[in-house]
């Protein structure tokens, strides 16, 4: 699939098949979240991969989405490493590239995913769930993924409603 057609393609997916995810194919997605720009390189982050059926329950109740996540073969949980100093906001933007990278990988490899940010009101219960002591990592949201079980659907604004040309 070119770049160009798997951009205006990726869709969120919220139901999946119950099909485990072979690890070479998560190996190929997290290379391709390797590869997204960070501020002098950087790459600030952690990522746990989360398949283990009770833990990811653990997970799902962190979540008002639960019915995604305990669907889901997978889920990656990503953090911010604040132990690699650069620029804050920088590292931000950096995390928010990993996750676009990581989710277009996922629909290139014709599996689905979904960004869930709404998870982070519970921030520490994520970190306690995963026994994570260290204040360097500040947890920034999860991915549901998997084979679709659905096609997912979505619109966007005109392009003039947000463009300004000066």
């Amino acid at each position: 699939m070119d770049a160009i057609k798997c951009l205006k393609t990726r869709k969120s997916i919220r139901k999946f098949q119950n099909k485990e995810i072979p690890k070479e194919i998560l190996l190929e997605i997290l290379e391709c979240g390797r590869w997204a720009p960070s501020g002098q390189n950087f790459q600030p982050w952690k990522i746990f991969v989360v398949s283990e059926p009770t833990i990811k329950k653990q997970i799902a109740k962190c979540s008002k989405y639960s019915n995604i996540i305990n669907s889901c073969p997978t889920v990656f949980l990503i953090f911010l490493d604040k132990s690699i100093k650069y620029d804050y906001i920088k590292s931000l933007q950096s995390i928010g590239a990993l996750f676009e990278n990581l989710l277009l990988a996922i629909h290139s490899l014709g599996l689905g995913g979904v960004w869930i940010g709404e998870i982070l009101n519970q921030r520490e219960k994520i970190m306690a769930i995963l026994s994570i002591k260290t204040q360097n990592f500040e947890f920034m949201g999860a991915i549901s993924l998997g084979y679709p079980n659905e096609i997912g659907k979505s619109s966007r604004k005109p392009l003039d409603s947000f463009i300004s040309w000066i």
